[in-house]
């Protein structure tokens, strides 16, 4: 029944994202997809991951990493529920800047500064460690 409210939920207040994220889940239809949380989970072979209202976008990651991107993302789904048409300005826009902006990776890397630090993915992870049963361990 969760499942359900949350569904209904980001196809109304979070109605932007998860629009696009069904025009990007058509576009990867041939890549497998399943069920997580509710949240439709898709394994792509593009570089990165992204979350896109009721949809999940996981790259290639090794056995090893991939729960902790799968619950990363989760926590994104969370941010697009509760902030509906502000996910994107608040957190989508600000995120693809942090993740991908040449000057911002190299200051990571010269700071020594966890991808994980920013505001964003700090309390995407946050989340999804208040919500998630505890059968995968997320570390910053």
């Amino acid at each position: 029944m969760m499942n359900i409210i949350k569904a209904v939920i980001q196809c109304t207040w979070g109605c932007l994202q998860t629009l696009v994220g069904l025009a990007v889940f058509l576009f990867n239809i041939k890549d497998p997809h399943y069920i997580f949380k509710g949240e439709i989970v898709t394994k792509w072979h593009a570089r990165g991951s992204v979350s896109l209202g009721l949809f999940l976008f996981i790259g290639d990651y090794s056995e090893r990493l991939y729960p902790k991107v799968l619950l990363h993302e989760y926590g994104h789904s969370i941010q697009s529920l509760l902030l509906g048409p502000l996910y994107l300005p608040i957190i989508g826009l600000p995120s693809f800047i942090w993740c991908n902006l040449p000057a911002l990776r190299d200051k990571r890397k010269r700071e020594r500064r966890s991808y994980y630090s920013f505001y964003t993915e700090a309390w995407a992870n946050d989340l999804a460690r208040k919500r998630v049963d505890r059968e995968f361990e997320i570390q910053d």
